[in-house]
């Protein structure tokens, strides 16, 4: 789950693999990535949140657009919304690791927080 830090700057920790794939939304245009939390979003509006991927301790910012919104946990899908990874050199950074850290992964059928 999405912890809000001081400062107001959400923080999502993508810890596994599993969580990642579950995570990603590879049908958006240069990805998407769901962040779970019960913070209400409204699609197209514009957020800011700081992730960390498996392997790694570092916080890579992303600022992106909402492209999708699970209002309510259901159905094993939490609540929360997935940002559209930008074409900026952050947002390209991000898809470029997200894209290896899945190599092998992005066609399984197995089920994610979106689909």
């Amino acid at each position: 789950m999405a912890m809000p830090s001081r400062g107001g700057i959400t923080t999502i920790n993508y810890d596994t693999i599993e969580k990642l794939y579950a995570s990603y939304l590879p049908f958006i245009e240069n990805g998407a990535l769901f962040i779970p939390t019960n913070q209400q979003q409204q699609l197209g509006s514009q957020t800011f949140v700081a992730i960390t991927l498996p392997n790694s301790s570092e916080r890579m910012p992303l600022h992106g657009k909402v492209v999708w919104v699970n209002h309510r946990a259901q159905a094993q899908r939490p609540a929360g919304y997935a940002l559209q990874l930008g074409k900026d050199e952050a947002g390209l950074r991000i898809k470029n690791e997200v894209d290896r850290l899945l190599a092998g992964h992005i066609s399984s059928d197995k089920p994610t927080f979106t689909l």
